[in-house]
């Protein structure tokens, strides 16, 4: 029976070329491991630039570090500076309503300049924050020099 077996088996083995089924098989496998070894050698420059890439551009942005904070602080102060002009164009548009009531001045363009001028109407004094003996005092308004002092380094 060993021996009807063996020559099954040889048979099979002459008759079914086992080259032509393995070959495509080791075949893949060589394909398969020159793309593993290229891989690898991609991954291995990959790395190599992440560390060199890393170490020359975290010296460059410390570098940087004291620009930066500058830079923050000077935004810091321009918004405050925003702050401060907006309040004293709030206080000075106030100032104007109260003018535009003393001199009855509520149309706008040329028409309404001319008209005080030419046609003169009396004012109350109620609709005033002034009495007749009162000096008008404008309100203190910012002064640039205080927020921008050397206007070179910019």
């Amino acid at each position: 029976m060993d021996q009807i077996l063996a020559r099954d088996y040889s048979n099979y083995l002459t008759q079914n070329s086992i080259s032509k089924e393995v070959d495509p098989i080791c075949r893949n496998i060589d394909d398969m491991l020159t793309r593993l070894d290229e891989f690898e050698s991609l991954l291995n420059v990959v790395k190599e630039n992440i560390s060199v890439s890393t170490d020359k551009n975290l010296t460059e942005i410390s570098a940087f570090q004291s620009d930066f904070t500058e830079l923050c602080r000077r935004i810091d102060g321009f918004e405050a500076f925003v702050g401060i002009a907006s309040e004293n164009l709030t206080r000075m548009e106030a100032h104007v309503s109260v003018a535009e009531q003393e001199l009855g001045y509520t149309e706008s363009g040329l028409k309404g300049f001319l008209k005080p001028i030419f046609g003169r109407q009396k004012v109350e004094h109620e609709a005033t924050n002034l009495s007749q003996d009162d000096v008008y005092v404008p309100p203190e308004v910012y002064n640039t020099s205080d927020f921008f002092p050397d206007s070179s380094s910019c």
